[in-house]
Formats: C-alpha cells, structure tokens, sequence
C-alpha cells in the first residue's frame, strides 16, 4: 500500500505544476505582446471652438489713413506707386503752392506797412502830448501859445470852451491811430498764418512708416478740398474685422483666443481679440470687433477670412471632434481605430461625422468621449493584435 501512496502523491504533485505551468504562461505571453506608444494615440474630447459661429469679415491693416486734398490746387509730386513704402513724415503728395507764396508775399508786405503805420500812431501821440498844438504854435513862431495862456481862462469862464477836454479829445484821436494800426498788423499776421497752414496743407506726408496701398490721382490732376489722394497704411500688423451678432458679444473679451481662416484656407490660425467697439450698429445689431492676426499669417489687406466665435447659448451640445488624420476611408465610409485599454488590440469603427473646420473634424455617432484611437493610421493598419512592424 505504501508504494501506491507515494506513487498517487507523486502524481498529484506533478499535475499541479503542470497547472500552475499553464497558469503563468498567459501572463508571461501578455507581457511580450507590442503596445501601441501613447505619443499615436488621441484621446476623443468635446472641443468648444467647433461649435462656434463662422462670421465673415475683411483683413484690414493695424493702421489705415485715406489722405485728402486741404486746398484746391494742381497736383505738383506723387512720392511714387501702390505698394511704395516710405517712412514716417516723407513727402507723399505736393500740390502747387506758387500762387500762395505770391499771396504771402504780398501779406508780408502788408505788415510791413501796418508796422510803419503803428510807429507812426505813436510818435504823434507822444508829440501831442509832450507839445500840444505844436503844429499850429510853429507856424507862427510860438504865438498861439502865447495868446493861449490868456485866452484859455477867459473861454473856460465865459463857458465859450473847454481847453482840458479839447486835450484829452486830441490824445484820445492820437490813441485811436495807434489802436488801429496795431489792428492792421494783426490782421496781416493772421493773413499770413492762414497762408502759412494752406501751404502746409498743400503738402501730404506720411503719418506713421507704412505703403501706399491706393493712388486716386495722378501728377498734373485738378483738386478740390476733400478730394481723395492716396490711402496710407501700416501692412507689418494685419487685423481681421467682423460684425459679431449681440447675442455672441458676450463669450468675447479682449485678449481672448480664436480660430480663423483665410481666404478658405484649410489650416487655422490663432487670432487674439484686440478691440471690442462700444455701441452696436442700430442698423444690424451687430457689434464691430477686430482680431489680430499673428506676424507672418501671410494675410493682404481687403482678404476675404472668417473667425469661428464661441456660441455660449450652444455650449452642451458641443460635438465630439477627431483630428483628420485618424480618419480611414473605406469607400465612402469613414473608420477609425478604437485601442483598447491595455493599448495591445486595434478595432475598426465606423463613423458618421459633422463639420470640418481647421484639421478637426466633428464626430456625430459611433465614439464616445474618452475613447482612444490612433492619431495617424497609415494604409497597413487592421483590427486585431497591434504589431509594431512593417
């Protein structure tokens, strides 16, 4: 009996290692098995932005002045062409000026004159009241004078006349010279400032370092005060401006982040929200809001670009969105690869997707948010066990 104990017990043993063999060998095999690196997945998520309003607007320079004619004149100079740049405070239009220089000079000699005049006022002022009557008192050597010490009194007591308010008459008069000529070189002052600011006018010049991006006359043209010349801006900064719906104004503010796109273009941009107007337009109830384009966005002044403005009114239905690389075409039937858990397995699922905007792509069915999937999948890619090689 003993022997066939220890041969049972010996059989026992050797099947429970076989089994405890068995049981360790899955784990082993699911330690080899290749996992797909995390750097080709995408975890699926709900993106805000895409859910966004698409509003038109115009690319627009960062500054932009239209210069217009001041005067009527001809014009004499043009600095030079659509897409010219020129520095700050350069010579852009000259209109000519010659027969406002003739008129300057005239004015000028006109205050000369005044001057003359007002000298003049005050030396017979003085004269009269340092020898009054000395014109009559010369002419007879002194003999009015003379009579007057006499006949002053007796006048004034006889009430036949007032020597001191004959006086003071005469100095007001002399006073009334000086103020008048001190008018008439005002007035030829002020002429000659007035064509000073007109010949100032006549020349047009760069308010900041910018280009001509218009011409609206040309050298020899006949203008007219308020007559357009040429538009001037500054094209190193570009902005982009749209008419926002009030009910979206609210989800701005400046400094906020956006997407836009240019003339159709399929990759997106980050603009920044720069300046948020005041007041709506009664007319449209929208409000005016520019964005600034980065440097380098390759944008032109009047470009067609549309901005995607957050709808807060829309917030929880935002879609699921994809990057367009993890779409496989089968056909016409949109797929993608779920990765499952333990990143060792690949399934293929179909989609039905929304609205592309940038390299995004809305998911309408077959995802769920948090899912994993690869984020490129090239032609080899199948369900099943994920293989790193070829």
């Amino acid at each position: 009996m003993k022997p066939l104990y220890v041969l049972v017990a010996l059989s026992v043993s050797l099947l429970g290692g076989m089994a405890v063999g068995q049981n360790d060998q899955p784990a082993a095999v699911d330690e080899m098995k290749p996992r797909v690196p995390e750097q080709q997945i995408y975890v699926v998520s709900r993106e805000k932005n895409t859910n966004a309003a698409v509003l038109g607007g115009t690319v627009i320079p960062f500054k932009m002045v239209n210069l217009t004619a001041q005067i009527p004149g001809d014009v004499q100079f043009i600095a030079g062409e659509e897409g010219d740049a020129f520095g700050e405070g350069a010579t852009l239009v000259q209109l000519d000026v010659s027969s406002m220089v003739a008129k300057r000079q005239a004015a000028v000699a006109g205050l000369n004159s005044a001057h003359a005049a007002l000298g003049n006022a005050h030396v017979q002022y003085e004269r009269e009241v340092l020898t009054p009557n000395s014109q009559s008192n010369s002419m007879l050597g002194g003999m009015p004078g003379m009579v007057s010490m006499f006949s002053d009194p007796m006048r004034s007591m006889m009430g036949q006349g007032s020597p001191g308010y004959e006086r003071r008459s005469n100095l007001y008069g002399q006073g009334v010279q000086i103020q008048a000529a001190r008018d008439q070189v005002a007035q030829a002052e002020a002429g000659i400032r007035e064509l000073d600011a007109n010949i100032e006018n006549a020349t047009s010049v760069a308010p900041f370092d910018g280009v001509i991006v218009k011409k609206m006359v040309e050298v020899g043209d006949i203008v007219q005060p308020g007559m357009p010349l040429v538009v001037f801006a500054d094209t190193s900064r570009m902005e982009i401006q749209i008419e926002v719906p009030t009910r979206l104004v609210s989800a701005l503010s400046e400094g906020a982040q956006l997407k836009a796109r240019l003339d159709r273009g399929k990759e997106p941009v980050s603009v920044t929200v720069s300046r948020i107007f005041p007041m709506a337009n009664m007319g449209g109830h929208t409000t005016t809001v520019k964005v600034a384009l980065p440097d380098g966005s390759g944008a032109r002044a009047g470009m067609y670009a549309e901005v995607l403005v957050p709808d807060p009114s829309n917030d929880q239905f935002s879609p699921l969105t994809i990057p367009a690389t993890a779409i496989s075409w089968r056909g016409s039937l949109p797929t993608v690869f779920l990765v499952s858990p333990d990143r060792t397995e690949l399934r293929m699922r179909a989609l039905r997707l929304g609205a592309v905007i940038g390299d995004q792509v809305a998911v309408l069915s077959g995802l769920e948010e948090g899912d994993a999937i690869l984020r490129a999948p090239d032609g080899s890619v199948r369900s099943g066990q994920y293989s790193s090689g070829p």
